[in-house]
């Protein structure tokens, strides 16, 4: 959780600095063609970008892959579980929350140091406009939750009664658009990002922008006293100069220590007519779309919490060695947990782990290992759509035999499954084509002497009254034990077979009867699971005497 929250608050801090970069470049185009207030509303680009991060990531697109995928077996990565290494996230984020206490402090002890400087202050009109003890107490606007309008004692006394009019409209503006409680948003960002030099230079820019467009406000409204506002201008900056001790992180102050000059020039700006002003909103509001869409597009696709039950994963696989033909599993798997298929042949005993992991798309991704006791021989991945069926090769590294790993997989409702299970036992069953009388396979004498061994597929046809009515080899394995085909096909048509049934009824059908020669017998683990009579079981042939 630790390690998620720290690359979250890491990805905002660097989509935030390039949304503040963005911002600084543009700004004097902006404040040129537009004006200073649309300078000031575009800096709304860097909290909605920054945003953005914490919105769902997009959905990946995931190609289809049907194809075999061939990975080659690195021994060294596979030979043991992944050992865990140290990450060093959580002590960062511990240090970066220290940070985060640490600026808090710090500007709530200037806020404090402000306030006390004040000293008293007596209400003028209600509670939002209050006056210092202090000369050098504003004027200002302060405090987020409740924000008072703070003048300097002298205030009467220093400026003309039209100078205290802008003044004071100066800061009911700053007032009515919640500058104070923005400019708490800012200090809490600079708090966030305490290590990041680009938000404190962003932070001083952007409340110039808040100041210039605040003034643009006031010029809007008395156009004919630019003078007079200057004047006031020059007034507020010789009997406040800003010190140290007098900074004011959650509120408005109209003094600085810098860019008075700036100020003074934006006022000989006139304001840009209606139809510039709504041509530049659309500029800004096109800008943060785009910037914002585009730190959202540029996210890595997280897993997403589901509303849905938990699904299982339906696995039908088929594991082959070699040469050899795998028997056929089905595997109903909770999404996400491992399984294994074991192989106990003492003459090649081997085992797999595999992992379906739901992926974007809905497609679901096949993790698998192969081990030859403790030692892991390879490992591979697949990407797959559900029901599709797919392939993928594993290259066990110090096995030449060589693995391959098809199948198809699928979601599966566990509650659906349980609500559907006593419909399908009353249903009428479909039996396949099953054997009724049959004879041992017989090694040809020519292979036996050349020591060919090989499986052999025969496809049959049976009618339904229970005739053979084709048999014919469907492959052989390896290919170059031919030989075996003909042994084979004539030995299946020496058997006796039963009709395939449908809701009781005998039906005409196909099947396909694997049938192995093997010099050494059959092997020790035969198929348990094979209901007498089926077809699916491997009939071997072997020399007399052997086994």
């Amino acid at each position: 959780m630790s390690a998620e929250l720290f690359d979250t608050l890491l990805r905002m801090s660097l989509i935030g600095s390039c949304a503040m970069l963005v911002v600084l470049l543009g700004r004097r185009f902006l404040r040129r063609a537009f004006g200073a207030q649309l300078v000031y509303l575009s800096w709304l680009l860097v909290p909605v970008t920054t945003a953005v991060v914490l919105l769902p990531a997009p959905m990946q697109l995931v190609p289809n892959v049907g194809a075999v995928v061939r990975l080659a077996a690195s021994a060294a990565a596979a030979a043991s579980p992944p050992t865990a290494s140290f990450d060093p996230r959580p002590s960062l984020l511990l240090v970066w929350l220290s940070g985060v206490l640490l600026t808090a402090i710090w500007f709530a002890a200037q806020q404090r140091r402000y306030l006390r400087g004040l000293g008293r202050l007596r209400p003028l009109d209600g509670v939002r406009l209050v006056q210092s003890e202090s000369d050098l107490g504003g004027p200002a606007l302060v405090g987020a939750w409740r924000p008072r309008i703070v003048l300097p004692a002298d205030f009467e006394g220093r400026y003309t009664s039209a100078e205290r009019e802008l003044i004071l409209v100066h800061e009911r503006v700053h007032l009515r658009r919640g500058d104070a409680a923005i400019n708490a948003f800012v200090a809490a960002l600079r708090c966030l990002n305490w290590f990041n030099p680009l938000i404190h230079y962003a932070a001083a820019t952007f409340r110039l922008d808040q100041e210039l467009a605040c003034d643009a406000a006031v010029i809007a409204r008395f156009p004919e006293a630019r003078r007079r506002y200057a004047d006031a201008m020059l007034k507020v900056q010789l009997a406040g100069q800003p010190r140290q001790e007098l900074r004011l992180p959650v509120g408005c102050r109209w003094p600085s220590d810098r860019n008075l000059k700036e100020r003074i020039i934006m006022l000989k700006q006139s304001r840009p007519r209606r139809a510039v002003r709504i041509a530049g909103l659309s500029l800004v509001a096109g800008a943060t779309l785009l910037c914002a869409y585009a730190a959202w597009a540029s996210q890595s696709p997280r897993p997403q919490a589901s509303a849905e039950r938990p699904r299982q994963v339906e696995s039908r696989l088929r594991i082959d060695v070699g040469d050899r033909i795998g028997k056929p599993v089905r595997i109903i798997n909770p999404v996400d947990q491992s399984f294994e298929i074991a192989d106990d042949d003492p003459t090649s005993p081997w085992r797999a782990t595999l992992t379906a992991t739901a992926v974007a798309d809905g497609n679901l991704s096949l993790a698998a290992s192969i081990y030859r006791g403790e030692r892991a021989l390879g490992a591979a991945s697949v990407v797959a759509v559900p029901g599709e069926s797919f392939s993928v090769a594993v290259d066990g590294r110090g096995d030449p035999a060589g693995y391959r790993i098809e199948g198809t997989m699928a979601f599966v409702d566990p509650a659906e499954q349980a609500q559907a299970a006593p419909a399908a036992a009353s249903e009428p069953a479909t039996v396949g084509v099953t054997y009724r009388a049959l004879n041992a396979p017989t090694y040809p004498a020519e292979a036996l002497a050349r020591r060919i061994e090989g499986r052999v597929l025969v496809a049959v046809a049976v009618s339904a009254d229970g005739a053979l009515q084709d048999a014919r080899v469907d492959r052989i394995e390896p290919p170059g034990a031919a030989i075996l085909g003909d042994a084979a096909v004539g030995t299946v048509k020496s058997w006796r077979f039963n009709p395939a049934r449908k809701d009781g009824k005998p039906i005409a059908g196909k099947a396909l009867v694997p049938i192995e020669f093997s010099l050494h017998g059959p092997p020790a683990a035969q198929p348990a699971a094979i209901a007498p009579g089926a077809l699916d079981a491997i009939f071997v042939a072997a020399p007399e005497g052997s086994g």
